[in-house]
C-alpha cells in the first residue's frame, strides 16, 4: 500500500511541475536569475505603459524576435522590433497593466496583462506574452498571446 501511495504522489508532482522540473535537482543554474527576468519583464509593462519604445528597446538584445500576436509573421532583428514598438506604443500608452504575477523559468518568463484601448473602440485585450532572454539578461524572443474579452 505505502509504494502505491508514495507513486500515487510522485505522479501527481510529476503532472503538476513536470519531469524535467524534477531533473533540475543537479542541474546548473540559469546564468541570470530569475529576479533579474522578472524586473525586465515588469519594466517591458512599464515602458508599454509609457509609449516608450526607446526603454522597451534597451531589455532586448542583438538579433531579437517579436511575435505579436502569435501565429503572424516575426519581426527579426533591432530595428524592425524598434519601429514595432514606435507604431504600439502610441495606442497602448496609458493602456497596459499586468494582470497576475510574472513567472520564470530558467531563461523563459511569462506574464499576463490587460490592455484596455478605450475609446473609440473600447476593446479590452487578454494578453499573455512569453519571453526567452539570453545569458545577459536581454530579452532575445517575444511572444504574444493576445485575446479580445
Amino acid at each position: 500500500m505505502r509504494a502505491t501511495v508514495g507513486a500515487g504522489i510522485l505522479g501527481a508532482v510529476m503532472c503538476v511541475v513536470g519531469p524535467s522540473l524534477l531533473a533540475q535537482g543537479g542541474a546548473k543554474p540559469a546564468p541570470v536569475p530569475p529576479e533579474q527576468i522578472r524586473a525586465a519583464m515588469e519594466s517591458y509593462v512599464t515602458f508599454l505603459n509609457a509609449g516608450d519604445a526607446a526603454s522597451i528597446m534597451t531589455l532586448y538584445g542583438d538579433n531579437p524576435t517579436v511575435e505579436d500576436p502569435i501565429g503572424s509573421k516575426p519581426i527579426v532583428g533591432r530595428e524592425a522590433v524598434q519601429a514595432f514598438y514606435q507604431r504600439a506604443s502610441p495606442v497602448l500608452k496609458g493602456h497596459v497593466r499586468l494582470a497576475g504575477r510574472v513567472i520564470v523559468t530558467g531563461l523563459d518568463g511569462a506574464m499576463p496583462m490587460l490592455a484596455d484601448l478605450g475609446s473609440p473602440s473600447n476593446r479590452v485585450l487578454d494578453v499573455i506574452d512569453v519571453m526567452t532572454f539570453d545569458a545577459k539578461g536581454k530579452i532575445i524572443a517575444m511572444r504574444a498571446y493576445v485575446s479580445p474579452r
